[in-house]
């Protein structure tokens, strides 16, 4: 029973050491994998960049990064946009005010609002003082030809106060207050049967052209958006090849490194443990006792190897640092070698 316990408790720290050694490999590839992983995603990042540095002007920034719904919202709401819509709104002002003001200066008692009140020629001291804001039609065809209405309801105050103005000097019942309340009725006539309903229709459709630049502006936007997520997949997609590829060249490489080992190459391997100086041995001792921490004895510190029990993929690693060491210490005792020759033909 006492051997049974004993070899059963051998076999689980056989086990155990197995276990340790097979997670220390799997960890050494997985650091492996994601230095080079690390590599690529570096060097796709500096093409990446040098793509962006060649491209230039405001739609390859607008592509090169992606906008949120806010930022789309406020694209939306340009005041671009909106000036053109402003625009549209002044120009129909303009020719409307100006036909209006063409039929009401025409009319036969025109002449008294046409042009200015020129209060000092007809003596009209108080005329100023009551008056605080003097218009005339003139005034309003000037403004009109110049494009200073920017809508319909501000080129429509200033007519009305060409006749409010002299209802309010004039007293009511006298010729000019008499004449100029009809002729503010005539304009408010012109101005309902001519400019409210196409107004409303131009309103109408400068929101919708408005409405429509917007959406234009946003779908331009969102398809240099749905370009530039489309070529950073692809870019991305091609990274995860490469990284599939590295991987399934790290698993062949682990099957081939993982096959028994010639006899003959253990052998080759423990004898350079023996006869390698201390110091050169210390990285090949390294991977040894990362892998098989049991050859250290943790009373003496004393470290004793026996290669026969060490798994085909670390002593292909063992093998390695050792015959670099060789080659080291053969480097060294010929530049030894020449320097004494040189010193002795000094």
């Amino acid at each position: 029973n006492e051997r049974a316990k004993r070899l059963c408790a051998e076999a689980d720290r056989e086990w155990r050491k197995n276990i340790k050694r097979k997670v220390c490999d799997a960890s050494v590839v997985t650091e492996q994998v994601a230095e080079h992983a690390l590599k690529l995603l570096r060097e796709h990042s500096a093409k990446q960049l040098a793509q962006s540095n060649k491209s230039s002007g405001a739609a390859a920034a607008a592509a090169a990064s992606l906008m949120s719904k806010t930022d789309l919202d406020k694209l939306a709401g340009d005041p671009g946009i909106r000036a053109a819509a402003e625009r549209r709104l002044a120009s129909f002002t303009t020719k409307t005010t100006l036909l209006i003001l063409e039929r009401l200066m025409s009319h036969k008692w025109a002449w008294l609002f046409n042009e200015p009140v020129n209060a000092e020629e007809l003596e009209l001291k108080d005329y100023h003082k009551i008056v605080k804001r003097p218009m005339a039609l003139s005034d309003v065809k000037t403004k009109a030809q110049r494009g200073l209405y920017q809508t319909a309801s501000a080129a429509a105050s200033d007519i009305r106060l060409v006749f409010q103005n002299a209802q309010l000097y004039n007293k009511p019942g006298s010729d000019v207050n008499i004449m100029a309340a009809a002729m503010l009725e005539k304009f408010e006539e012109l101005w309902q049967g001519k400019v409210i309903q196409k107004l409303s229709e131009e309103e109408a459709l400068a929101r919708h052209e408005e409405s429509v630049a917007c959406k234009k502006r946003v779908d331009a936007v969102r398809a240099q958006q749905n370009a530039a997520f489309r070529g950073k997949c692809q870019s991305y997609e091609r990274l995860l090849c490469d990284i599939e590829r590295f991987l399934v060249d790290a698993q062949q490489q682990i099957l081939v490194s993982c096959r028994p080992l010639a006899q003959g190459k253990r052998k080759r391997a423990q004898h350079l443990m023996e006869k390698t100086a201390f110091e050169r041995v210390k990285p090949a001792l390294a991977v040894i006792l990362q892998r098989y921490p049991e050859f250290l004895n943790t009373a003496t510190q004393e470290v004793e190897v026996d290669l026969r029990k060490v798994d085909a993929l670390t002593l292909r690693q063992v093998l390695l640092l050792l015959e670099k060491a060789v080659e080291g210490e053969e480097d060294e005792e010929e530049q030894g070698g020449f320097q004494d020759r040189d010193g002795r033909g000094g």
